[in-house]
């Protein structure tokens, strides 16, 4: 079975082994008020789209490096221009 799931928002790894994580403006309410500060520990489900990956979704742990709004500096994702369906936070 195959889900149809609309992304909030896009990863982008730079040379330095951070990624960005845009949330999508429609979207940044997931973020919500939040404090979100740095090191704090997220988990973020994603999936890249030109993948043939079987698996329909990963959930990659990452920290937080740091935020602007909605754009999230993590480090420990293996990612990049996958799509961000979700984001939470964890202990």
């Amino acid at each position: 079975m195959n889900l149809k799931i609309k992304p909030i928002g896009i990863i982008k790894t730079s040379n330095s082994g951070l990624a960005d994580l845009l949330i999508y403006s429609d979207f940044e309410k997931v973020l919500g008020g939040t404090m979100v500060e740095k090191g704090t520990k997220m988990l973020i489900v994603h999936k890249n789209m030109e993948s043939s990956d079987q698996h329909q979704v990963q959930v990659s742990a990452a920290e937080l490096v740091n935020r602007k709004g909605n754009l999230l500096t993590v480090k420990g994702i293996n990612a990049d221009n996958d799509s961000v369906i979700d984001v939470r936070l964890y202990n």
